[in-house]
């Protein structure tokens, strides 16, 4: 008898990709009778979003992911449209079958050799009256999948450990009713590639199962969403056994299992703005575990942020005494209500939220301070602090410069003029000198100076 391992290798092959190895699948039954090598295995590649037939769209869920390559065309759906395996394609029900009983609990396990940043795991089955003597089609199929495992982070280039799934991955859930033989369609869905993984599964339904599964609990649902917790209620199970404890996944992955007298929890390890999948099943004090719930969306809301930082804060002059600050605006969802202004970390002022400078006065001579700013919005949130501004005072002066052409002036600066006997200006606009017309006591000059004293 002919065994491999899932990991062994064919020489001078690499592998590729993944497959279903668990229940085996078509493919890995022909691997395992030496029909295919390991690269052709895990190669049934082809584009994504089966049912569709044409490539190029985009992933209705996850805009940034790759667009799909085309979808293996009807007739070639178990070879992924692959030249090797072609023979994976042939209808009939001589395939070797998986038995499986109506109602009881069924697991899909994948095998990685090449993990792909993924978005979705989708099942399909053949429909209640396919024809087996017909190649496997879209109209074989149910049109919509049974089961959806799905993962929400994106975009997919900045969640490559989120997006990776572990290997193997295993997906609990709950088969359609069905008699005789049928067909299961498992892809898997990349979020890096237009590409998914197509593999069928060879099933025989029988009805004498289920007897001994408690019943699914329902009315699963979510009735508390927020953006850093989720909280899940549900009605209980009943079976031939006492239940013991519920088990609930997310997005296909077992995250916990609660106490049977527990009939609801809350999830704390959401993200806002982010999508969820949950399903709940019930085991029993003999082990019996149900099908799967039905399983749920749910979409935490986006994070209110708090305002951003004042920007560029940055010094439009300095006098000995005194220092001009100006800064950008923040921005924020809610209006920016108030700026505050620090020296040294002390708060110095407070101004509206439409003011953007201030001159801080009565300082000493000669001394340097560090400013910094910060906004307050009119929910109360405080943004983080803006950048550190440092900046000194000027040398104090023992007598004032007096005006003069082509020169350039800061906003502080003090002068005297000739004519105007007994007064001083103080610069309150930065600009040179360049015409007689904006000295001071000048018209003109009006706007660039104001009489200090």
């Amino acid at each position: 008898m002919l065994t491999k391992t899932v990991d062994s290798l064919v020489p001078g092959v690499a592998p590729r990709h993944g497959h279903v190895f668990s229940p085996p699948s078509r493919a890995y039954l022909a691997w395992l009778a030496g029909n295919l090598d390991e690269g052709a295995l895990n190669q049934r590649e082809a584009g994504k979003f089966f049912p569709k037939v044409m490539g190029g769209l985009p992933d209705a869920d996850a805009p940034t992911d790759s667009p799909s390559a085309t979808p293996p065309p009807d007739g070639k759906i178990a070879s992924a449209g692959q030249g090797t395996g072609s023979f994976l394609d042939q209808p009939g029900t001589d395939w070797q079958k998986n038995e499986i009983k109506n109602g009881d609990a069924f697991s899909v396990s994948w095998n990685y050799t090449a993990n792909h940043r993924s978005r979705r795991w989708n099942y399909f089955l053949t429909k209640e009256n396919w024809d087996p003597s017909k190649p496997l089609s879209r109209e074989q199929f149910e049109p919509e999948p049974f089961y959806v495992a799905q993962l929400n982070l994106q975009p997919y280039w900045e969640h490559t450990e989120g997006l990776t799934p572990v290997s193997p991955t295993t997906h609990s859930m709950r088969l359609p009713r069905r008699s005789g033989y049928h067909v299961l369609l498992a892809v898997w869905e990349v979020a890096d590639t237009g590409n998914a993984f197509y593999h069928v599964i060879d099933l025989n339904f029988t009805d004498s199962g289920g007897e001994k599964e408690p019943t699914v609990p329902e009315d699963f649902r979510a009735n508390e969403v927020g953006g850093d917790r989720v909280g899940l209620s549900w009605s209980p199970s009943t079976g031939n056994h006492p239940i013991i404890h519920y088990r609930i996944a997310r997005n296909g992955a077992i995250i916990v299992e609660t106490s049977a007298t527990e009939l609801n929890w809350i999830d704390y390890g959401v993200s806002p703005n982010a999508h969820y999948t949950y399903s709940i099943c019930s085991v029993d004090s003999e082990g019996n575990i149900s099908a799967p719930s039905p399983a749920i969306l749910v979409k935490t809301p986006a994070a209110e942020n708090g305002p951003t930082p004042p920007f560029n804060l940055h010094s439009m002059g300095q006098t000995s005494t005194s220092i001009s600050l100006m800064w950008g605006a923040a921005s924020s969802s809610s209006p920016i209500a108030e700026y505050k202004l620090y020296r040294e970390g002390q708060e110095i002022a407070s101004l509206s939220g439409h003011e953007l400078s201030y001159v801080d006065e009565l300082l000493p001579p000669s001394t340097p301070f560090r400013y910094f700013a910060a906004a307050r919005d009119e929910r109360g949130e405080l943004s983080i602090p803006s950048n550190v501004l440092s900046v000194s005072t000027r040398e104090a002066e023992s007598e004032h410069n007096e005006w003069v052409l082509n020169t350039h002036y800061l906003v502080g600066d003090l002068v005297t003029l000739s004519s105007e006997k007994g007064k001083i200006w103080r610069c309150i606009l930065p600009h040179t000198s360049s015409t007689l017309g904006w000295a001071p006591a000048t018209p003109s000059g009006a706007l660039l100076w104001a009489v200090e004293g």
